[in-house]
């Protein structure tokens, strides 16, 4: 079977049209550069492509990652010039050379590095960009860049030239195939982030950020342009922190993006947060809680007035939690308002605003307004200020049901948080009904996840808790299907206290964090249920909830 070109793949899998082809043809020609460096550095295809692209033209294996961190080889007549303008990295294998490239059809360099070394060589491919970390890292920037300054300064006039055919649409291009790719891993942030030397992109999947693209530096100015074009914002305006929104259709979804932009040193970075994302539905029955807080959970929302907080640190789930709850309470003879910032999911059959301080729409003139709206129940995003805490309190004491999140670390600190920025004890001991705490666990991959004996370490901390300790526990491995990390998609650790008596008591007294929960009932009590059943395990419950 013969094998076609990678100019002929790229057009027969539709990644370029013929128009970009020739346009590109015609750069690689008068630069005199190879093919796919010329692709790299236009934008239109991404290293990561390039090289699934030269592996299913080529038939030649990827490098792994233990071949790609040796140390180069040395050979006899190859300079780093040579190295850094073909794209190629030796090192020895086995008593031979393995040559690692991005270009398995650049025939003349190869022939030179076969002829080099005696005809024994074994080939490899990688990326483009990692080629050039590893030459950058043995042999500096200096002995090359005379090549590098001439060919980007006769790229940049091409470009020049070429302005209107081959610049904008590869932008387009590559700003899609980044939000389709976050969307298909299921990322629920974007960082598009100009660095020293490269444009970095990266994903947050599961709460962790990790690397997945680098482009050219200098092209960073056409994706923050186009991302602004997208999101409604100031194109011209580059010195100032600016937000917009994008909605549009990926894969077939109807997607909604709060995009962020600020100026940093070598640009601007962009942070993109794809909303309603979560993997987790905004239905309480399938959040995953234990059925004793999902009572709890109802008996609150149940009540005709009074406040719920919700507390945590940003990125624990609160806000899906939140929505989950307005949607149990969505009736047509039910009106609710929210006031958020920004207004994170659209529910139909609510009435949602969105601050905009600047303008003088902050959380309390809002609520002030709101107050007036006839409304039965309320949902404030965040209490930020006692002016706000205030009068959440006053209309949950006239007759309203409020929901709202504030940032501390436990559900009893939320007292001493309301304390501290002034609400009245009295008050707070009169409103609030409950109060929860939430973290996030990532879940094992079920996949990889492996099952060993329970340690004398891990039976300890389970009876300093007074659960029963199981007799097997399950821990991370890693494996293709989540990316090496063992992990895949997460579950809310939560903890719900409800306010009786006992606690009202001590609320008012500035005691509240001296009343005590069932250890089964807490943040890390929940956690361990999910490592005993083999949801997560005792570590990643450790990073999330400590251990006391």
């Amino acid at each position: 079977m013969v094998l076609p070109s990678l100019s002929e793949h790229l057009l027969d899998q539709e990644i370029l049209t013929p128009g970009e082809m020739e346009r590109v043809g015609e750069i690689a020609s008068q630069t005199h550069m190879r093919l796919p460096w010329v692709l790299s550095q236009l934008g239109l295809v991404s290293d990561a492509q390039l090289l699934d692209a030269m592996i299913e033209v080529s038939d030649i294996d990827r490098a792994s990652d233990e071949i790609l961190t040796r140390e180069p080889a040395e050979i006899d007549g190859i300079n780093p010039f040579f190295l850094k303008k073909h794209k190629i990295f030796p090192v020895e294998t086995d008593g031979r050379v393995t040559i690692i490239t991005s270009d398995a059809e650049d025939a003349l360099a190869l022939e030179a590095m076969r002829f080099a070394c005696n005809g024994e060589i074994t080939l490899n491919l990688a990326r483009i960009d990692e080629i050039d970390d590893r030459l950058g890292q043995y042999f500096g920037a200096s002995e090359t860049a005379g090549i590098l300054e001439q060919t980007t300064s006769d790229l940049d006039e091409e470009l020049e030239r070429l302005h209107d055919g081959i610049s904008e649409a590869p932008i387009i291009r590559l700003v899609h195939n980044i939000l389709s790719g976050a969307i298909k891993a299921q990322a629920s942030d974007v960082h598009i982030e100009p660095m020293a030397r490269q444009l970095s992109v990266r994903y947050r999947i599961d709460g962790r950020l990790s690397e997945v693209e680098r482009h050219p530096l200098n092209i960073s100015e056409a994706v923050a342009s186009r991302i602004k074009v997208m999101a409604g914002l100031d194109i011209s305006e580059s010195r100032l922190p600016q937000d917009g929104r994008i909605k549009l259709t990926v894969r077939g979804e109807d997607v909604d993006i709060r995009v962020s932009t600020s100026p940093i040193a070598n640009g601007e970075s962009i942070v993109m947060r794809l909303l309603g994302r979560s993997t987790l539905p905004l239905d309480l029955d399938k959040l995953g809680l234990p059925e004793p807080a999902l009572q709890k959970m109802r008996r609150a929302l149940d009540q005709p007035h009074g406040i719920i907080l919700l507390t945590g640190p940003t990125g624990s789930g609160k806000t899906t939690t939140l929505y989950s709850a307005i949607n149990a309470l969505r009736r047509p003879e039910v009106k609710i308002l929210t006031v958020e910032d920004p207004v994170e999911i659209m529910l139909d059959g609510v009435n949602q605003v969105q601050v905009h301080s600047e303008i003088g729409l902050d959380y309390a003139s809002s609520l002030r307004a709101f107050l007036r709206q006839d409304p039965d129940i309320l949902m404030i995003g965040e209490i930020r200020d006692s002016e706000t805490a205030e009068i959440a309190h006053r209309a949950a004491l006239t007759g309203h049901l409020v929901l709202s999140t504030l940032h501390t670390n436990s559900a009893l600190g939320a007292y001493t948080r309301l304390d501290d920025i002034g609400v009245e004890r009295f008050l707070v001991a009169s409103t609030v009904i409950a109060t929860i705490a939430q973290r996030l666990v990532r879940r094992l991959c079920q996949h990889c996840k492996s099952e060993q004996p329970i340690t004398a370490h891990e039976r300890a901390l389970f009876e300093n808790m007074g659960l029963t300790a199981p007799k097997k526990l399950f821990h991370a491995e890693g494996c293709t299907k989540c990316h090496d990390s063992g992990y895949a998609g997460r579950r809310p650790l939560i903890e719900i206290v409800e306010v009786d008596e006992n606690l009202r008591a001590k609320i008012r007294t500035g005691d509240a964090e001296s009343h005590q929960i069932p250890p089964s009932e807490t943040l890390l009590g929940h956690g361990f249920q999910l490592a005993s059943e083999g949801v997560t395990s005792i570590h990643e419950v450790e990073r999330v909830a400590g251990f006391q």
